[in-house]
Order: C-alpha cells, then structure tokens, then sequence
C-alpha cells in the first residue's frame, strides 16, 4: 500500500498516529488498484496543506502529487470555523515568520481572490484604545505595523472614530485599511479545486495514521521508486494574551461576529459549548506547559469561561465599545478551534514552526507544527516557503 512514493512525503498538519479504520481501508484499496504511489504526498487537507499542494505541482508538474484528508471533505476544522479575516500584519513579532509570511501572504490572497473570482470586502479595522491605559500600547501596535510594512496605517482620533463608526466611541485608534474579509473554507476549496486540475490527487477519509519504510522497489519494475516509504491510514490586544481581545467582525453574509472567548476546549474537533473528550482533556491536562499556562492566568481564564457561558457578561465587555448595543441584539454564534503550541514552560510559541525530523524516515517528511493564525491569510506565501523548503531539503 504504498502511498507516498520515490522520495518523500510532506506533512501539512500534525501527524495523527492512531489506528486504521475500516471505512479508511476500503478508500485505500480503491485508490491502490488505480494509481497507488505519488511522488508527494501532503498530509492534510487545511488551507495550509492546500496551498502548499497547490504550490508545488505549479513548480512540478511532471511529479504526481496527492493530498490525503480524514474527514469527509477539504477545510472541516480551523480552515472553516475562523473569523475570516485578511489580517494586515500588524500584532506579529517584526522579523518573525508571522510578520513576513502574513504582509506577503495579505497581498497574494486578494490577487487571488480578484483571479478566481471570489468575493471579498477589503473594509478595513480599526483597533480601539476606550482607555487611557490602551494608548500606549495601541502606539506600539503602530510602530511594529510600520517595523512589518503594513499597508497605509494611520493613527485617528476620537472625532475621526465617529466618522468611521458612528457607534464606536474610543480615545484613539489604529486605522488599517489594508484588513479584509473572505470565506476562507471557499478559498481552500478553491485551492483544491485547481490543485486537482492540475492533475493532483485527494483522498478523503483518509487519515495519516504511521509512516514507514518500504522495502526498496527491484530495479526494472513500473514504481521504480528510490527512496520509499509507506504511509498507513485510519480513518487593542494585550501582547501577554496575543490571539485575545475584542472583535467586532463583519461577515460576507453581512452578519457581525462579536468576541471572541480564547478558553481551554476539552475537545481538540468539538465546536459547541459542551463539547467534551476525556481522552484530549486528560492529554491536554498531562502536558506541564498547559498546567503552568492555567495556573499563571487562573483569574483571567476564570473570567473568559465565564463570558463564554453568560452572553450578558460579554455584551458588558462589548459595550466598552459600543455602548447602544444590548443583549437583545446578541445571539449565541459559533466557535472554532485554534490548535496553539505551548512550550513546557506554559509560554505560547508565538511563529509558525517548520520542521523535519532525523534518521530513515524523519528525513523524508516536513512538519508544519504551529500555523494558528494568520495562517489562513498567511497561506499562498507559506506554500511558496514550504516548497522552497522541499527543494532544498529534498533536492525536488
């Protein structure tokens, strides 16, 4: 069942290591009798996973590619239940992955809505300082949006708030024109739509469960593969807290998103408030990084759960910004799960993370760790960063 074929197989996503299902089986044996060896194989089919697909059957076009995804359709978990915003590039480290990859990937991503004609708003956001404490802060946003060449920042006053939003009052705030909105699940389909016309193979319900080696491919035969393995399946912010602080979010369908809460989900795929697995929860609990995380913010993290439970106590929250709206103008919405990485010190890993491992098999696959957000906005330019990494790494 080989399934990743002469040189290597790239992971767009974590690599989930669990049992085979029968139901992934029976995909399996379809794809094997048809063409059951690629050259590539993306693990993942997220926007990530997508774009970088996508990215590298553009450069490598004689290669067979295929991206394999275990739920039953492309863009299931945080490719579609995001805020779908096109972030600017503002809160992010300069310098860092984040910074660079997201002002680049802002660019591509309207290029390519404008291409394929999918409908975007580019309505801009402004981030609100309502006290006087804020002010500095939303000065530092400023100055590292111009450090990471964000587009047209501008800082506005009280008066110029008013005439932007005539319901938002606030001390000052950062104008960045430049952030957008989009249906990010439209834009991975999309992603995968082209990716398959341009000859690329997915298999759905299937999920990546082990990697191994083959045994080597006898010299004449049709796979004549020379380095293969062999793929299973189964089936204004605070910067202590960097993915919090309040949204007012616009929608494509002309909806407001208000929020958000960032608390502990005691289920890693459960998207209602009840959601829960005692398996992620106790594996979630075991990792001393979360433990000192909880421990260290055990007030604030109280409060957030406590918002996320009772709509009045958010809208309380929102009215900072917005005083005239009330909780008859609030209905519970949806949520989405941002997979973070923690280091054992219960700090956030604030980049993305790209990374391969050592010996036979770690050689043969790139991990992508840590893309949360901007990775939907970051996505073209993360695919071009990763296909540069294949071609280095691997001599594509």
């Amino acid at each position: 069942m080989i399934l990743s074929g002469s040189r290597k197989a790239i992971s767009a996503a974590s690599l989930l290591m669990r049992s085979e299902s029968r139901r992934a089986d029976s995909i399996v044996n379809t794809v094997r009798r048809s063409h059951s060896s690629y050259d590539v194989a993306v693990v993942g089919g997220g926007i990530v996973g997508l774009a970088t697909a996508r990215e590298l059957i553009l450069r490598h076009p004689s290669l067979s590619f295929v991206v394999l995804e275990k739920e039953k359709e492309l863009a299931v978990h945080q490719s579609g239940h995001n805020s779908g915003v096109i972030h600017s590039g503002i809160y992010y480290t300069p310098g860092s992955l984040k910074a660079r990859l997201c002002v680049r990937g802002a660019t591509l991503a309207y290029q390519y809505c404008e291409r394929k004609g999918i409908p975007y708003q580019r309505c801009g956001k402004l981030i609100v300082a309502v006290e006087q404490e804020e002010i500095p802060r939303l000065k530092a946003l400023y100055e590292r949006g111009l450090q990471n060449n964000v587009r047209e920042l501008r800082i506005i006053d009280a008066k110029e708030i008013r005439e932007r939003e005539p319901y938002c009052r606030g001390l000052m705030a950062l104008d960045s024109p430049y952030t957008g909105i989009v249906d990010w699940r439209l834009v991975a389909h999309t992603y995968g739509k082209e990716f398959q016309e341009l000859g690329g193979a997915v298999i759905i319900e299937f999920e990546a469960a082990d990697i191994r080696m083959a045994s080597e491919s006898p010299e004449g035969t049709a796979d004549g593969m020379k380095y293969p393995i062999l793929i299973k399946s189964s089936k204004v912010p605070d910067p202590r807290f960097p993915f919090l602080g309040v949204h007012f979010t616009p929608r494509m369908d002309g909806s407001v998103w208000l929020g958000p809460n960032a608390v502990l989900a005691f289920k890693r795929e459960g998207y209602r408030l009840y959601d829960f697995n005692m398996r992620d929860f106790a594996d979630a609990l075991s990792f001393r990084g979360l433990r000192k995380l909880v421990y260290r913010n055990l007030v604030y993290g109280v409060g957030e759960m406590y918002r996320g439970i009772f709509i009045s106590a958010q809208v309380k929250l929102l009215q900072k910004y917005i005083p005239e709206l009330s909780i008859n103008d609030v209905l519970r919405g949806p949520a989405g799960v941002r997979a973070q990485a923690l280091d054992r010190d219960g700090n956030l890993v604030d980049d993305f993370v790209f990374d391969g491992g050592v010996g036979a098999i770690g050689s043969r696959v790139l991990h992508v760790r840590n893309a949360p957000s901007p990775a939907a906005t970051s996505s073209l330019a993360i695919g071009e960063m990763i296909a540069d990494e294949v071609e280095s790494r691997f001599q594509l």
